[in-house]
């Protein structure tokens, strides 16, 4: 036993040390096929989580409670962290509001929420820089969104009557309710008049479990109110769940790619090993012994490029979802799947294993002499008949030559064309999510907007609406100028309220394209509500409404829907409503913010400043407007790496079969090249054999991937309830289409190159004497 044991391994160490390149090529692409399938399960995986890892390493608030410092002081708060069911607290922490200066202001609205803190760690949210450093004395401020424009590092805040603040830092929360910190001296001078504590506890996963233990902490405690981790979820949930469909395509596209890349070059390598399995039969191995060598020789390298891509894919996929989860405002990710990495491997190497035990157990039951003559494609037929049409055409003799190699192994050709075409499709896709995401991105009127104008609560200068509206149209490069407003109305059945969102003045270019059917509201009477609201209520446009508001009751025409996920929001004309509707919403009649679309060429910072100083003792807050598109770079980032790695995948694909093809037609080469082919010619063939290959890949591709687009986006608007509109699913133009259909073309030249070159230069003597 041990001797043929010893045979075959001998026979198998040989073989791999022999067939470097070839070896060399089952690593890679095995590592690279492990790398992307463990990488995309280990996304899947974070998705299902990500919140609750980021939570949990984060030590996430389950409650943040705000009181009244004038009601309740700080020791009596203190006492509560010892309360039943209570399994950690932070606090109290004194908070004041920061209110709007005349500059640009932040995501806090009408002022931003700052506590007063000593340090990012702590028994409950521990806070993570992502920028900068923590607070540490007097003037300094960390804030929690996004640095941006005005808001960088060693930016400034000046709120009105407030000492200056210069931004030291930036910090990611898993808990909602605060915008920034200072330290707890600094808090002191910015007339605090609240405080606040933050809860963990044992019974918290539900709204209603999260109700009663918060009722349970602060039994007797008056309380202004809280936030829930609960909403903070399903807000991510909203966001996130936009991006499970592209993830789970674009990995199917990276699997399939990589199980046609696997099955063509392990076949491959046993298959151009057929005149060696003739030969070992020839000296007495069994057929059994001749599968084992085979076998052997393609796992040695798969295990090691297995390996390879268990810790690249495992790296990468971690890498990932920390960047995912800061796009998301979230402070850290969770840790991979280690079971399920190891998982993704073996499958990958069983796949390696049947792809090269069906060929060499084929191999094994050749005879020897049948075995040593298939292992060669000089014969007659495979592609002769098609080589000698073409050459009898006017086309150049390596181009004849060159179109006709791929009939001679129509399976490797099949394989490969498979990989191409995947790949272009993958590029496709991917170029269309980036214009559907940057359109749903700039959907909302902020997206249409170039200045928003409004007035300081405080100011008392007299500005009304309808001076407002008349100075801005008054000014040069104003293209178009529109207020908007919230209002709560009521329709009677219904138990909760609705968000109206009025507007008023020329506001149909701020409205965008986000229509999932009908039309846009025109003028009073009509009503556009989301197309979630519509299929939850089983609505269609065309029905009537009744909306009471202020004691009133007005009726109003569904005209249309727009995309969004909320089932509380519609939009209408402001006159649709009484007068008292939006403006019960405010306290006293200051007017409306403006917003307002200039004319191209016109800057937006210099726009503000003019407006403020037509009006300089207005109290007028004037700002450009630059949309969030944070989102937008995690899905374009996921976007390009998927595409990459499936075009990496796609051109091993093609560098494998043009290396074996050379290898196969050695002597043919050699031929060639005795009878004065140059070396430039024997390139072209070789490339060509595989351009045309990638011209028919790009050609069947790039329709594929209109159509996976097509589907995962519509996909996606139905999972979310949301629907989606037409604007955001035909996004292709030929021009947008142009560059993926030849990235078939360029992987395919690019991957059979370096092969082309190398068998360019056999030397004609050495193959035809080795013959």
């Amino acid at each position: 036993m041990g001797r043929p044991v010893s045979a075959v391994w001998a026979a198998s160490r040989a073989g791999v040390r022999r067939r470097r390149v070839q070896s060399v090529s089952i690593a890679v692409v095995v590592a690279l096929a492990t790398a992307t399938l463990v990488f995309g399960l280990g996304l899947l995986a974070a998705s299902g989580s990500l919140f609750d890892d980021a939570f949990a390493r984060a030590r996430g608030a389950h409650a943040t409670v705000s009181f009244d410092a004038a009601r309740v002081s700080a020791e009596r708060l203190a006492a509560t962290a010892h309360a039943s069911g209570v399994t950690a607290a932070a606090g109290p922490f004194r908070t004041a509001v920061l209110p709007r200066g005349p500059g640009p202001a932040g995501p806090g609205g009408d002022g931003l929420l700052v506590a007063g803190r000593a340090d990012p760690g702590g028994p409950v949210d521990r806070l993570t820089l992502t920028q900068g450093r923590w607070v540490r004395g007097p003037g300094e401020i960390v804030l929690r969104f996004r640095p941006g424009g005005p808001f960088r590092l060693g930016g400034k805040l000046t709120p009105p009557g407030l000492p200056e603040l210069t931004i030291v830092g930036f910090a990611n929360s898993a808990t909602d309710g605060l915008m920034g910190w200072v330290t707890p001296a600094q808090v002191a001078a910015l007339r605090p008049d609240g405080l606040q504590m933050l809860y963990r506890f044992d019974r918290a996963d539900g709204v209603s479990e999260v109700r009663q233990s918060v009722a349970a902490a602060t039994a007797g405690v008056p309380a202004r109110g809280y936030e829930s981790h609960v909403a903070a979820r399903r807000s991510f949930e909203e966001k996130f769940d936009q991006l499970i469909p592209f993830v789970t395509v674009f990995g199917a596209l990276a699997m399939a790619v990589a199980v046609f890349i696997i099955a063509n070059v392990v076949s491959g390598a046993v298959v151009s090993g057929f005149r060696h399995i003739g030969v070992m039969k020839a000296l007495g191995f069994t057929p059994a012994q001749v599968t084992a060598v085979y076998v052997v020789m393609v796992t040695v390298p798969a295990l090691l490029g297995c390996a390879v891509g268990l810790v690249a894919g495992h790296l990468l996929a971690g890498r990932t979802a920390a960047g995912v989860a800061e796009g998301f405002d979230l402070p850290s990710a969770g840790g991979g799947a280690p079971m399920l990495d190891l998982a993704g491997g073996a499958g990958v190497l069983a796949l390696v294993g049947l792809a090269a035990v069906l060929p060499a157990l084929r191999a094994g039951r050749l005879p020897a002499v049948q075995a040593i003559s298939a292992g060669t494609v000089s014969r007659r037929g495979r592609g002769r008949r098609l080589q000698r049409w073409l050459l009898r055409t006017r086309l150049p003799v390596p181009a004849g030559l060159g179109l006709g190699l791929p009939a001679a192994r129509p399976a490797r050709t099949a394989l490969t064309l498979a990989g191409l075409c995947l790949g272009v499709t993958a590029v496709t896709m991917g170029l269309g999510m980036q214009q559907t995401v940057m359109k749903i991105l700039t959907a909302d009127t902020e997206g249409h907007t170039s200045v928003t104008v409004g007035l300081d609560p405080r100011a008392s200068g007299g500005m009304t609406e309808d001076r407002l509206a008349a100075l801005l149209r008054a000014q040069p490069g104003t293209a178009h100028v529109m207020s908007s407003s919230p209002a709560t109305v009521r329709i009677p059945g219904l138990t909760s309220g609705l968000t109206a969102e009025t507007y008023s003045g020329d506001y149909r270019p701020f409205l965008g394209d986000s229509l999932v059917r009908g039309r846009w509201f025109s003028g009073p009477g009509e009503a556009v509500p989301t197309e979630a609201f519509l299929r939850l209520h089983d609505l269609d446009v065309g029905d009537t409404l009744a909306l009471q508001t202020s004691g009133a009751r007005v009726t109003v025409r569904i005209v249309g829907a727009f995309a969004h996920p909320d089932t509380d929001r519609l939009m209408l004309d402001t006159a649709s409503l009484p007068p008292s509707a939006s403006a019960s919403e405010a306290k006293e009649p200051h007017p409306h913010p403006f917003s307002v679309i200039l004319t191209p060429g016109t800057d937006p910072a210099d726009y503000a400043r003019r407006v403020l100083a037509a009006a300089p003792s207005s109290g007028l807050i004037a700002e450009p407007v630059e949309p969030d598109l944070g989102n937008g770079a995690v899905f374009d980032g996921l976007f390009l790496l998927f595409s990459l790695i499936i075009c990496g995948a796609a051109a091993l694909g093609v560098l494998n079969s043009v290396l074996l093809s050379a290898r196969e037609r050695s002597r043919d080469l050699g031929v060639l090249k005795a009878v004065g082919t140059t070396p430039r010619q024997v390139v072209a063939m070789m490339v060509i054999s595989m351009a045309a290959l990638g011209i028919v890949g790009g050609a069947l591709g790039a329709p594929l991937g209109v159509l996976a687009h097509h589907g995962v986006v519509v996909l996606t608007g139905e999972m979310l309830g949301s629907g989606m509109a037409a604007s955001w699913i035909h996004v292709y133009t030929w021009t947008l289409l142009l560059p993926p259909a030849c990235a078939g073309l360029v992987v395919a030249v690019l991957g059979a190159w370096p092969p082309a070159v190398r068998a360019a230069a056999i030397r004609t003597a050495a193959v035809l004497r080795s013959e």
